[in-house]
């Protein structure tokens, strides 16, 4: 990543400069997504590759992913004891700290913000929105229902997942009605030609999609 935007969290940002606003959306929730994007043109000429260690790097890393699954996404908690978990780095914290948290800055809602990860979060954001929005053109729902990054939108998309193999189960069952009631119609159409009766139209459509389906099925 690059990290030409270098604050740390309690150094470069002076006590008289207000912390900018949040870089990602407030709702933004990428929980669910594992796969976040690396610019490795931009890491390897980054200041943090060429000055880190491998525990620091390793830990900055770390730190990245672990912010991709905050919410808001790309960002982190400014509390050294839970960084120092998600970190990995556990008791070298205090060793660790300053190249870990090469980039990131401290924001008005006093969470810790990278730039770049927050610039992939925000398009991750985006078009995870619009996948809501055309599924919820598709399922006939409204998009407002669907448009915030909490845990009821991730029930819904995971509750129209199920629905797709429920609505093609029911299709099959209403084939195989259809195909009965055409095979019951031909029955009853050659009881009707038995008895000397004239049969009734409903009757002889009724045969004509019977001969029609047991033809398709005897070709398949």
């Amino acid at each position: 990543m690059n990290n030409a935007h270098t604050s740390l969290p309690d150094g470069a940002q002076g006590p008289h400069s207000p912390p900018p606003a949040p870089l990602t959306p407030p709702q933004s929730d990428l929980r669910g997504l594992p796969f976040m994007p690396l610019d490795t043109c931009r890491l390897l000429d980054s200041d943090l590759f060429a000055l880190s260690t491998g525990d620091g790097f390793k830990c900055a890393v770390a730190l990245w992913c672990k912010a991709w699954q905050q919410v808001p996404a790309g960002s982190l908690p400014h509390n050294d004891r839970v960084l120092a978990h998600l970190s990995g780095a556990g008791g070298r914290w205090p060793a660790l700290r300053a190249v870990a948290l090469h980039g990131w800055v401290v924001c008005s809602d006093g969470r810790l913000y990278h730039p770049v990860i927050a610039e992939k979060a925000n398009q991750a954001w985006k078009a995870r929105l619009a996948q809501r929005a055309r599924a919820a053109r598709r399922w006939g729902r409204e998009p407002e229902a669907i448009c915030h990054g909490n845990a009821d939108a991730h029930a819904r998309e995971r509750e129209s997942e199920r629905e797709t193999p429920s609505r093609r189960s029911g299709q099959e069952n209403t084939g195989g009605l259809t195909q009965g009631l055409a095979l019951r119609g031909k029955t009853r159409g050659r009881a009707g030609r038995a008895a000397g009766r004239a049969p009734h139209p409903l009757e002889e459509q009724a045969e004509r999609l019977g001969l029609r389906a047991m033809g398709q099925k005897e070709e398949g």
